[in-house]
């Protein structure tokens, strides 16, 4: 959901206008030898930060040439092409579906914050119809936390030097899981918050671990911090995934969640200004609907609360989807053997992957996710707001500090 501090700043004024028939050309130039500089990169033997850098400016040149010279807003490259046609189709869905998709969030609630949901749904609603809610978000938050290490296991092994985090993860949890505290606690966290608190706990809990590494370093055990892994890996289609599998599977995280904002949106009569796609370069880089934030903010907070979920909501109900398919693929394969784990499969495990590791992540109390504004009121304390921002903000930082010493 494109809120107002992701808008798009005009492109520069200071350059002299490019007339109109030379756009098309200057354009055709720019993704050309963008294009070819871009997979050069791809194939050429240099460590994967390198390619990933290089790969960026390729991206950001490209894209801010073509605003350029179309004269439209862009940010370092990121252009976005704005549309009223896909409202169309949001408004005729959120029209005939209203009642469905709002119930279909406040099951997205169950499933992200647990009984936490209690404090965030809208109370006024008999027991009667709540208890439903309740029973089917129930069902699908045991299943969603059934899967979410699947899907980890899952988009890591498909991505190259995703190994060393994967054995990393399986060794924290065979450790952890060895004690009766860590079990009972990891289902207190869920009962108790959902996905949410689940992983912005798991995400404290790394932290502690590479602080504790990097307390014995500065005591003179080097070690300690050297063979402890970074808590996270960038995504980057082309370098450690796929570059057409990512790029797809990446389109469906982004339109799943986008497009379940913006029918939530309509379903509680906000307008949305305009949909369509972001371009990092000439690449596809996501999807976004613009809500109209001041009428947005107007609503009642369980109103508010219900269009932020159902993104992740959607990424969620996408992720068991693909699971679902992918696990008949393979059963398919098992008959047919030229299909066993062919590259549909691979893009169907990714699909899976991806939306429900982004949903989960999505959740974190940090600003700019869907889940620091879900915080924001269900907290209702500015001190209390930021404490917590800060906590879980400062713990993501930490455990990408290993990387500093990669």
């Amino acid at each position: 959901m494109k809120t107002a501090r992701q808008k798009a700043k005009p492109s520069v004024s200071w350059l002299p206008q490019v007339p109109r028939e030379w756009r098309t050309p200057l354009s055709a130039i720019a993704i050309l030898a963008s294009a070819a500089s871009f997979f050069a990169v791809l194939g050429s033997a240099l460590p994967a930060v390198a390619k990933f850098v290089l790969c960026v400016i390729c991206l950001a040149l490209c894209g801010s040439v073509v605003a350029y010279a179309y004269g439209m807003p862009s940010v370092a490259g990121i252009i976005l092409l704005k549309s009223q046609r896909g409202l169309q189709t949001l408004d005729r869905v959120a029209k005939e579906h209203s009642a469905l998709a709002q119930r279909f969030a406040e099951i997205g609630m169950v499933v992200g914050f647990g009984s936490l949901s209690y404090f965030l749904l809208d109370r006024k609603k008999p027991l009667c119809q709540r208890l439903p809610t309740v029973i089917v978000g129930t069902f699908f938050l045991v299943l969603v936390s059934s899967l979410l290490p699947v899907a980890t296991v899952a988009l890591l092994s498909m991505m190259s030097g995703g190994g060393e985090f994967l054995s990393a993860g399986t060794r924290m949890q065979s450790d952890m899981g060895k004690t009766e505290f860590y079990k009972y606690a990891s289902l207190a966290l869920l009962v108790l918050g959902g996905i949410a608190l689940a992983v912005a706990a798991s995400v404290i809990a790394y932290a502690g671990i590479v602080a504790r590494a990097i307390a014995e370093a500065l005591l003179g055990n080097a070690a300690a911090l050297a063979q402890t892994s970074p808590g996270g890996v960038p995504i980057l289609p082309g370098i450690n995934l796929d570059l057409v599998q990512g790029i797809v599977a990446l389109a469906v995280v982004l339109v799943a969640h986008e497009a379940m904002h913006g029918i939530l949106a309509r379903s509680y009569r906000l307008p949305l200004k305009s949909a369509g796609l972001v371009m990092f370069g000439f690449l596809p880089f996501g999807a976004f609907v613009d809500i109209d934030e001041r009428r947005l903010f107007e609503q009642r907070k369980e109103k508010q609360n219900a269009v932020f979920v159902a993104g992740t909501a959607a990424n969620f109900l996408t992720a068991i989807c693909f699971f679902f398919l992918f696990a008949a693929y393979v059963l398919l394969g098992a008959a047919l053997p030229a299909l066993q784990f062919s590259w549909v499969a691979r893009l169907f495990a990714l699909i899976f992957a991806l939306n429900l590791v982004v949903g989960a992540i999505n959740l974190l109390p940090l600003p700019f996710f869907d889940g620091y504004y879900i915080m924001k009121n269900g907290v209702g304390n500015e001190l209390a707001e930021k404490a917590i921002s800060y906590v879980v903000g400062l713990s993501f930082l930490l455990t990408l500090f290993p990387w500093v010493l990669r």
